[in-house]
């Protein structure tokens, strides 16, 4: 895992339909409150509106971008020990309200046997737009 308190985004995947692969995206559009514009998770009032992962944690997992269903993948910044509440800066203006981490459901030990139990309290951060823009791959991440 990394300690830094700034970083990149890697990644960005749509979760366009259940158990279907999801789409990769250079850039998505993002509504404030909502989450990422086309993923069947964006809604009003969904504590479930962006999941947001640690590229470095992956890495030990050994698990590939989308396989846990994340949407957005950061690498050079620590997600695990931010607080509930705090912020996170992307790009030019964006904010992401941190919400709760991830429970890994059954769904992991289909990936490989075994996972579920790794994967506790590591699976991911839900996030929640706090302004309307645009996420792209290689935009800037931090701490606020």
């Amino acid at each position: 895992m990394s300690d830094s308190s700034t970083g990149k985004i890697v990644d960005i995947r749509l979760n366009v339909a259940r158990r279907q692969p999801m789409s990769v995206v250079e850039s998505a559009e993002v509504k404030a409150g909502e989450g990422l514009v086309g993923d069947r998770h964006s809604k009003a009032g969904s504590t479930r509106q962006i999941l947001m992962m640690d590229r470095a944690i992956m890495d030990v997992l050994e698990v590939e971008p989308g396989q846990l269903r994340e949407n957005i993948t950061v690498k050079g910044i620590s997600l695990f020990g931010l607080e509930k509440g705090q912020t996170l800066k992307v790009g030019d203006g964006l904010e992401f309200k941190i919400g709760e981490l991830c429970d890994p459901c059954e769904n992991m030990n289909h990936i490989r046997p075994g996972l579920r139990e790794k994967i506790e309290g590591q699976r991911g951060l839900f996030v929640t737009p706090l302004f309307d823009g645009t996420v792209t791959v290689g935009d800037d991440v931090s701490v606020s």
